[in-house]
């Protein structure tokens, strides 16, 4: 029983021990080994000797190189290069220096500064004897402690080459190294695939081979023309869409997003397939990356403006409305963000600094400002005309000596219509500034003015006309029925003053003209009726007397009897009508 219970137990233990680790050497994730001068010049050796190695096997794929390849580069300190180009720089620099140390030769491993004798020295960088290139340990970042090769040196790697070029090979070399990696397309590295090549496409043109020129242009000429194609399609779209009344830019989106796509699409060819080299690997990827980013600023302006065209045709909005223009203004600012933010990363991908641009477009940004003060006043005026609403597209509005119908109200100026039929344009910063009468605002509008009828008209006549025209505003079904006012106001010099006051309730000016004549007219018709005339300019001139002819005295009447005729107009007086013969009932005295 106890043998059985040791044997089940040596046979389940092993279930749940930890497992064991494998040999540092036989670990394929193993980072090269970087603890030392001597260590980091080995690593870039030996590793870039394992690529050569497996590169000469015929039947090998080139792609088995790429780890050999990627572990001689992390030997490399690229903090001074962008994210963007880092992996193809530190693979050329590698390639670089074992070019230039198969010519040079390093000193035997033994005399390089081991880890020990680092630390006894207390040294911090170590150089090749007899030159410049440099492995120094790093002293900040993630790779802190680290030796690698110094930024100095991966920078000047390619003049280090040109400079030893012409210098035979040493027995130990792996000849021909950097130059069949710039004949290998794709990744990796191959030194059978230019063996069945003409000679003529291996010649070497501005630093890169023949070959690599020809399919270059063919797949740019070729994605520049489906390109075209592509936006001459959406534009045909939007023209079509433009025709039935619909404003859109849906076929110039799709045709962007294609571009976007076909840009990827030739970047990954040229970068991953021709494998430019040297200067012409960071002016094509860096060309690459401001196109690619300025369709995507480009889109992002296009679909930003879209957006509110969207929302104001889904809710029914007016295309010229205060809230139109407003949602218009907002995602403008949201586009001109957008902008901002991929100027930004676009700039550190190929290399400036996100604080140096940034500072540039403050410093730009005030230099525009500087030069554009007015055009930003106008810009802060139409916001803030469009925030406080003081008048609506369609008002009649009158502002300093301007009187008009306001017609669009723009980013730079507001339009104004006037009576004269011309097109005034005020800029937003006046606009925002003036004193503004906005009539289109108006639930009322105000007729005033006095009708003079003649003096020898009757008091009778007089009360009666004053009641047919209160009759006349209460019966208009456009009058404010609340608040007028018909009354004898005065006596002119050519006849007798009645003063009218009324409201119009009506939409715009066009029925206020309209509904103002149809009182008018009925008022017009009521003198007729009750036989009351309106007074014309006039001045008597009497005469006295004729030649030839007495002159007619007035009665001589007592003082008495003139005394009795005024006291006759008294409160308990017969002729006495204070409150009128009775014809008239004031509106005031209705309510």
């Amino acid at each position: 029983m106890t043998v059985s219970l040791i044997l089940l137990w040596l046979w389940v233990a092993p279930l749940f021990a930890a497992p064991q680790a494998i040999e540092p050497l036989a670990n394929p994730l193993r980072p090269p080994d970087t603890s030392s001068p001597q260590a980091t010049a080995q690593s870039l050796i030996v590793n870039l000797e394992d690529a050569y190695k497996i590169a000469e096997d015929p039947g090998t794929s080139r792609e088995e190189t790429l780890e050999p390849l990627r572990r001689a580069w992390r030997t490399l300190d690229l903090s001074g290069v962008p994210a963007e180009f880092a992996a193809d720089i530190g693979l050329e620099a590698a390639l670089l220096l074992k070019e230039t140390i198969d010519r040079v030769g390093l000193p035997p491993y033994e005399e390089i500064p081991d880890a020990r004798r680092v630390e006894i020295d207390g040294i911090s960088k170590w150089r090749i004897p007899y030159t410049e290139i440099t492995i120094a340990q790093v002293q900040e970042g993630p790779r802190t402690g680290e030796w690698l090769f110094s930024p100095s040196t991966v920078e000047r790697a390619e003049s280090f080459y040109e400079r030893v070029s012409d210098l035979p090979y040493r027995a130990e070399a792996t000849p021909g190294l950097y130059y069949a990696y710039s004949l290998t397309p794709g990744p990796g590295l191959s030194l059978s695939w230019n063996a069945g090549l003409p000679a003529w496409l291996g010649q070497q043109v501005l630093g890169q081979t023949a070959w690599q020129w020809i399919a270059a242009v063919v797949v740019l000429m070729a994605g520049f023309a489906l390109g075209v194609v592509g936006y001459r399609a959406g534009r045909r779209t939007d023209k079509r869409r433009r025709e039935h009344d619909q404003i859109s830019r849906r076929g110039a989106i799709l045709a962007l997003l294609f571009g976007v796509v076909l840009v990827q699409g030739v970047k990954h060819f040229i970068n991953e397939i021709v494998n430019f080299t040297g200067h012409m690997l960071i002016l094509n990827k860096q060309l690459f990356v401001i196109l690619e980013y300025t369709l995507l600023g480009w889109l992002a302006v296009l679909i930003l403006t879209q957006i509110p065209e969207v929302v104001i045709r889904s809710r029914r909005l007016r295309p010229r409305g205060i809230d139109s223009q407003l949602l218009r203004l907002g995602f403008k600012l949201l586009a001109f963000v957008a902008i901002a933010a991929l100027v930004v990363d676009g700039a550190q991908r190929i290399g400036l600094p996100a604080y140096s641009v940034i500072t540039g477009l403050g410093v730009g940004g005030l230099a525009v400002a500087l030069a554009a003060r007015e055009t930003l006043a106008n810009l802060l005026g139409s916001l803030a005309i469009m925030l406080d609403r003081p008048f609506r597209i369609g008002d009649w509005i009158k502002m300093n000596d301007n009187e008009g119908t306001v017609e669009d109200i723009g980013f730079r100026s507001t339009r104004i219509r006037t009576f004269y039929d011309s097109l005034l344009s005020v800029p937003n910063s006046v606009t925002v500034n003036a004193a503004i009468d906005n009539m289109g605002e108006r639930t009322y509008r105000r007729v005033t003015t006095k009708l003079n009828i003649r003096y020898d008209t009757g008091p009778e006549r007089i009360e009666a006309f004053l009641e047919g025209i209160k009759e006349i505003i209460k019966a208009n079904p456009t009058t404010r029925k609340d608040y007028f006012h018909v009354v004898m106001h005065d006596f002119g010099p050519h006849g007798l003053d009645v003063l009218l006051y009324f409201f119009l309730q009506v939409p715009d000016w066009s029925a206020e003209l309209v509904e103002r004549q149809r009182v008018f007219l009925e008022i017009m018709r009521l003198a007729d009726r009750l036989g009351v005339e309106f007074a014309f300019p006039t001045q008597t001139i009497e005469v006295e007397t004729m030649p030839g002819q007495p002159h007619q005295a007035r009665p001589v009447q007592k003082p008495t009897e003139l005394s009795a005729v005024a006291r006759d107009f008294g409160a308990n007086g017969s002729a006495a009508r204070p409150r009128g013969l009775g014809l008239f009932t004031p509106p005031c005295e209705e309510r």
